[in-house]
């Protein structure tokens, strides 16, 4: 009887031939994820750029509005032209636009192990919260008092409808207004019957913001925002400073018919999310909500070879805060992120050096000083944004010769670089533009 079976030969191919087939399909596997992660990475640092730049072109397409692309061009009696604080100390004028170049490089690329990425300061002056013009009922004897108008659709979308104004300056809960506004609960429960003040009115008129006044015969006031004077007759009561110059040849009468408009100064600048100077204290303090500290100066994250970390650190983040007018500093619980893991955020202009004449003459500039001179130039902003993976790609080198701009390097001292994503868009200022002062 013939016995049947296989061969040590025939185990053998069969052995290598299995093999084969097993390494094949791992290795299939092995590319088919690394390129799915790939692109996910990819589309992930594509979708925040997205949502970066449609918060860029909203605030930059709203610079001026209800504002003046320069305050100290405008028809005025006060002896002062209106100024808004600059970096450094000094003052500028207020105008839609302050910009300065390269202003947090340091804090991008701090190795300098980058060629050519840059990180601008960009600060705009618009209405933020309101989309309508109030009317002032008049001003008090003194001027540093002005009634709002309270008969017409602004003023009750702005004092009544919507949320509540959220936590105030007393009490424990953390605070999102500043000031002695005096936006006390009692204002808020009234909120149901347009005696009230709702979210948007109450952070429109926080301490800090600007109020600009343009009178019917067209002259044009701005004053900062310290007080709320008294609930009166169900009246809304702003109190301002300086004084307005009423009975004058300038303001005749008690500012009837003025429109008043809130404005705040937004400020978008790249920062290191845990240095607290530069966002705050507690702006990413993470406690009790994980069972490690999160920051990289953690302990649990000091890896010896050569810095490495599940941080790939520096991690810099583009943000978005209100600024206080008159001093400059940040607003607390304003600054909110708009990207992370920023690789470059470049901003350039259009502008039109004849402004104020019936011919116009385009040029571009970065020169942060023409910006901030005069404002009421500028005719479109252009924004260059990167955002980079978060880890390094061992198999990408990095050369400072021909990869400047799509790749980035994270830490020099390990092998490899980030894959950066670009979006480049230019934001036409029509609110500054039709001005044409």
């Amino acid at each position: 009887m013939k016995k049947s079976g296989f061969t040590l030969i025939e185990l053998m191919v069969a052995m290598v031939v299995g093999l084969t087939a097993i390494t094949s399909v791992y290795s299939l596997g092995s590319a088919m994820s690394k390129q799915f992660y790939q692109e996910q990475r990819t589309a992930s640092a594509q979708g925040t750029s997205r949502v970066a730049i449609m918060e860029l072109r909203q605030d930059i397409s709203r610079a001026g509005l209800f504002g003046s692309p320069n305050g100290s061009r405008e028809p005025t009696c006060d002896s002062t032209p209106p100024s808004l604080p600059l970096l450094g100390g000094s003052s500028g004028p207020m105008g839609a636009f302050q910009y300065y170049a390269d202003e947090d490089q340091a804090v991008l690329d701090p190795q300098s192990a980058n060629t050519g990425v840059v990180a601008d300061r960009l600060r705009i002056l618009t209405s933020l919260y309101l989309s309508d013009q109030l009317l002032v009922h008049s001003a008090g004897n003194s001027g540093s008092t002005v009634v709002l108008q309270s008969g017409n659709q602004a003023y009750r979308r702005t004092f009544s409808w919507g949320q509540t104004a959220g936590p105030f300056t007393s009490g424990s809960a953390p605070t999102y207004l500043t000031g002695d506004l005096d936006w006390d609960n009692t204002w808020g429960g009234q909120t149901a019957s347009w005696n009230g003040i709702g979210q948007k009115g109450a952070r429109a008129f926080q301490t800090g913001s600007v109020l600009h006044i343009e009178t019917p015969e067209g002259r044009h006031f701005f004053r900062s925002v310290f007080g709320k004077d008294g609930n009166t007759e169900d009246e809304v009561r702003i109190q301002i400073t300086p004084p307005l110059p009423l009975g004058t040849g300038c303001l005749p009468g008690a500012a009837e018919g003025a429109t008043l408009s809130p404005l705040q100064w937004v400020e978008y600048a790249v920062v290191d999310p845990f240095d607290d100077n530069q966002v705050g204290a507690d702006f990413m303090d993470f406690s009790g909500m994980f069972y490690t500290d999160l920051s990289p100066s953690s302990p649990t994250f000091n890896i010896p070879d050569a810095g490495a970390g599940p941080f790939e650190a520096p991690n810099r983040v583009l943000v978005r805060r209100v600024l206080n007018s008159t001093t400059g500093d940040f607003m607390p619980s304003s600054t909110q992120v708009v990207a992370e893991f920023v690789s470059n955020f470049r901003v350039s202009f259009l502008i039109d050096t004849t402004s104020g004449t019936t011919t116009s003459t385009l040029t571009g500039t970065s020169d942060e000083t023409t910006i901030n001179s005069n404002p009421e130039q500028v005719r479109s902003v252009i924004i260059d944004l990167g955002i980079r993976s978060p880890m390094e790609d061992p198999a990408i080198p990095y050369s400072t010769n021909t990869d400047a701009g799509t790749r980035f390097e994270v830490n020099d001292t390990q092998m490899g670089s980030a894959r950066v994503r670009h979006m480049h868009i230019e934001v036409p200022v029509m609110n500054v533009a039709r001005r044409n002062l």
